[in-house]
């Protein structure tokens, strides 16, 4: 067998290096593509999480939308009592705690007679 020049070691050698790198480079390529299926498959995940989030914030943004009119309907429904009611049923709880006319003359600005014939009447119907 002839022995082989130094030309003949060389190109095996790159030939070598060359079968070396083009393996490497595959290789590379083949990871490549399994994270582009990854990436892919992750975007898709996203992509219908992001549609069912829109789903339901559009559902809740209408049961919102319907709880506030039905909100708005009661408040119109409201009759809230005018002042004079109000003062009165304040000077009716106070005399059942307990309170005189002059309490009531203080603490909610009554005239002494209707503070009198609310204490009075009070003491009637506690009987």
């Amino acid at each position: 067998m002839a022995s082989l020049s130094l030309m003949h070691w060389l190109l095996m050698g790159n030939m070598g290096l060359l079968l070396l790198v083009g393996a490497f480079m595959w290789s590379l390529k083949r990871q490549q593509n399994q994270d582009a299926n990854r990436l892919d498959q992750a975007v898709g995940s996203l992509q219908q999480a992001h549609q069912a989030m829109s789903k339901s914030t559009i559902g809740m943004g209408r049961k919102l939308k319907q709880i506030d009119g039905r909100l708005q309907h009661a408040e119109r429904k409201v009759v809230l009592p005018t002042t004079d009611e109000a003062t009165f049923q304040q000077a009716s709880r106070l005399v059942g705690l307990g309170a005189t006319a002059s309490d009531l003359v203080d603490s909610c600005g009554v005239a002494r007679g209707e503070a009198e014939l609310i204490v009075s009447l009070k003491r009637q119907t506690a009987h």
